[in-house]
């Protein structure tokens, strides 16, 4: 359900303070992350869903989204770069020259620069960031509480699990997400977690499991050359890490552009790159995966 801004207000109104700048960082977050998306794949970079947006911006050499204000109201005070009255003034900063411009979302193109089609993708993005919104408040409105069954889990993700404690209703996704990881516990024979549950075996982390990859080496073969990462990517690969690049799918767009690494890539956009760039990784001490997706992983140290 979309909401009025005049609906909006007087139910966020009734959040706490910890509940609204909970809203507030997950907005702009999301903004930061749909804007980035943009500009990101308006040069061709193959975003995976999951990436973070300072994942996102380490592709980007322009223009970053920071922010934004909300008087409540149109107010001389807050204005468009034109001069403009506003009640929302987005922020974004240049990431060479640190040049910050404020504006209202209608005049994006023309003070950035930036071609039609990324300011829609951007406008769609922050669409749907204002509905999930409305969703969230919807659902306060209508009393929302969460299924006790969905929670018996002991692996609910940590955003979920950080909405869930400041007592905001979830998101349908949010919601379709726990729903999948209880059907695959199910399927897979796990126990409720406040039931003891047998020690499952150990099943390895395998880089081969994606349909694009057809060759797979026995345990004790060497690696073929394909899947090994060029001496030369090995520093930009450890100094992305150390810089706070979580994933290997954007380290190896970061690769391409900025190393001249192979840009061939299967039909569903994934890299070839990516399985060397995985391996190396996980061949390092003291870093270890922290997500493990279809489509990208996510190391932490």
């Amino acid at each position: 359900m979309r909401l009025s801004i005049e609906d909006r207000d007087p139910i966020l109104a009734q959040l706490t303070p910890e509940q609204r700048l909970f809203l507030n960082e997950q907005m702009i977050r999301g903004r930061r992350t749909a804007f980035a998306n943009a500009l990101a794949a308006q040069k061709g970079h193959h975003i995976p869903d999951d990436a973070s947006p300072e994942d996102i911006e380490a592709l980007l050499t322009e223009w970053v989204y920071t922010g934004y204000y909300d008087t409540g109201q149109v107010s001389p005070e807050l204005r468009c770069e034109c001069g403009r009255p506003l009640r929302y003034q987005h922020h974004v900063e240049h990431k060479s020259s640190g040049e910050v411009k404020k504006f209202g979302i209608e005049h994006l193109k023309e003070h950035l620069g930036i071609d039609a089609a990324a300011v829609a993708a951007i406008k769609k993005g922050f669409d749907a960031i204002d509905f999930e919104l409305d969703d969230i408040l919807t659902k306060v409105v209508n009393g929302w509480q969460p299924d006790p069954e969905l929670l018996q889990i002991d692996d609910i993700p940590k955003d979920i699990q950080l909405q869930l404690e400041q007592g905001l209703p979830l998101l349908d996704r949010q919601i379709q997400r726990l729903r999948q990881k209880r059907n695959a516990n199910r399927a897979a024979g796990i126990p409720l977690y406040f039931e003891k549950r047998p020690q499952p075996e150990e099943i390895p982390n395998d880089l081969f499991h994606w349909v694009e990859i057809q060759e797979k080496p026995t345990s004790n073969s060497p690696l073929p050359d394909h899947f090994l990462l060029p001496n030369r990517l090995k520093d930009p690969v450890l100094k992305y890490l150390a810089n706070g690049v979580r994933s290997a799918m954007v380290i190896c767009e970061l690769l391409m552009k900025d190393h001249g690494a192979p840009d061939t890539r299967f039909i569903t956009g994934k890299p070839h790159l990516f399985v060397p760039v995985c391996k190396f990784i996980e061949s390092q001490d003291g870093i270890r995966i922290a997500i493990q997706g279809t489509d990208d992983r996510l190391y932490s140290y």
